[in-house]
């Protein structure tokens, strides 16, 4: 798979990333940079989190910080969550209350973002390191290309 190549499926990465990290969502936003959106176009629990959903995330630290800079965003504490998602109640009514967004992008620019969620603890440097390497080993245009967004 090139960069230029879309996943395709998402639920096979989603599977393949499960063996070696723990989450309890993952969903993937592509980025609507005309309409000022985000859109899921993959959601590993499709009751809660639909694909086909969109929000307007352009907004915000977190968007700053992923979306329009590309740099990863780690949630490690509930103040931190609850600070970058609206639906931070929903979210924590499921048992979820840790982040970890990868932003993919393409020519400088964020295209789409990978993103785990999970309950039990924050997601550790190698869980970051791991994911990573997974997105790196299909080929995925990670931006991460600067240390100070690791």
């Amino acid at each position: 798979m090139s960069a230029n190549e879309p996943v395709g499926d998402w639920a096979a990465f989603g599977e393949r990333l499960s063996r070696v990290v723990d989450f309890g969502l993952l969903t993937v936003l592509e980025v609507d940079w005309t309409r000022r959106l985000v859109v899921r176009s993959f959601s590993s629990d499709e009751a809660h989190y639909p694909s086909g959903g969109s929000k307007d995330l352009m907004e915000g630290t977190w968007a700053r910080q992923v979306i329009f800079e590309g740099r990863l965003f780690v949630s490690r504490t509930a103040d931190e969550f609850r600070c970058a998602f609206a639906d931070h109640a929903l979210l924590h009514q499921m048992g979820l209350s840790f982040a970890l967004n990868i932003p993919l992008r393409k020519n400088g620019t964020t295209v789409e973002t990978i993103n785990l969620l999970r309950g039990r603890a924050p997601f550790s440097t190698q869980d970051v390191q791991t994911v990573l390497g997974l997105v790196a080993a299909l080929g995925l245009p990670c931006g991460l290309d600067r240390p100070e967004n690791r």
